[in-house]
């Protein structure tokens, strides 16, 4: 197996995704050692949401600046899909320091209008979330919700603009994939939390029981309170 993954790295070297440094067969974050160094990483804490967000707690891998933040607006805009093994391994390590992966029974991603994905070609989240699956050992099931509305771009409107934006942009396809489940929901960045409580409120209106948010990144000017 060794011998393969060093044949392979010789054939397609793997770079990484902050500084473009290509790296060893034997790293295994995808990330080097300085840039994993820079990486503003959050406490290693689950998030406990207050009753305005329908979604019950949230676990950041880091703060929305410096090399993350430039690095998944890259791997947004700039068509670097292949972004996704270095984030979801670094998304993993970060999950298993706060809680237990047992605690969750399916894992999803914040899913993308069909228009948008047409355009990118790919969803990030759902990426990582596919990643993730196989990395924790949780069935994915993306494919139970929907996006039917086509929002414009979060980043760019208001708290207010961003509620109203968001308002009925999910639905859920298959309501007993859900019912009873413990749900861990994937996304690039956190800020108001206005799309991740909005796909939570479908969720829990089709009977979830619980819904965590896992994501990259979450805007420095979001303020949540702190768990355990």
């Amino acid at each position: 197996m060794l011998m393969i993954s060093y044949i392979l790295n010789l054939l397609f070297p793997e770079k990484c995704i902050f500084c473009g440094q290509m790296l060893s067969y034997k790293e295994k974050r995808a990330v080097c050692s300085e840039c994993n160094k820079r990486i503003p990483f959050t406490p290693d804490v689950i998030y406990q949401m207050g009753e305005e967000f329908y979604f019950d707690e949230a676990i950041c891998l880091s703060y929305y600046s410096g090399i993350v933040k430039d690095a998944i607006k890259r791997f947004k805009f700039q068509k670097k899909p292949g972004y996704y093994r270095a984030f979801g391994k670094l998304m993993a390590e970060k999950i298993k320091k706060v809680t237990s992966v047992s605690n969750f029974d399916i894992i999803i991603s914040v899913p993308l209008h069909k228009d948008k994905y047409a355009v990118r070609g790919y969803n990030q989240a759902h990426l990582i979330s596919s990643f993730l699956s196989k990395e924790l050992g949780i069935k994915e099931k993306s494919y139970v919700i929907s996006r039917v509305k086509n929002t414009k771009v979060q980043s760019l409107l208001s708290r207010d603009e961003r509620n109203l934006n968001i308002k009925d942009a999910f639905k859920v396809l298959k309501p007993n994939e859900v019912y009873g489940k413990s749900v861990l929901i994937i996304d690039d960045v956190l800020t108001t939390g206005g799309t991740l409580s909005e796909c939570s409120m479908v969720l829990k209106e089709a009977g979830a029981i619980k819904v965590t948010a896992l994501v990259i990144a979450s805007g420095k000017n979001f303020s949540i309170p702190n768990g355990g």
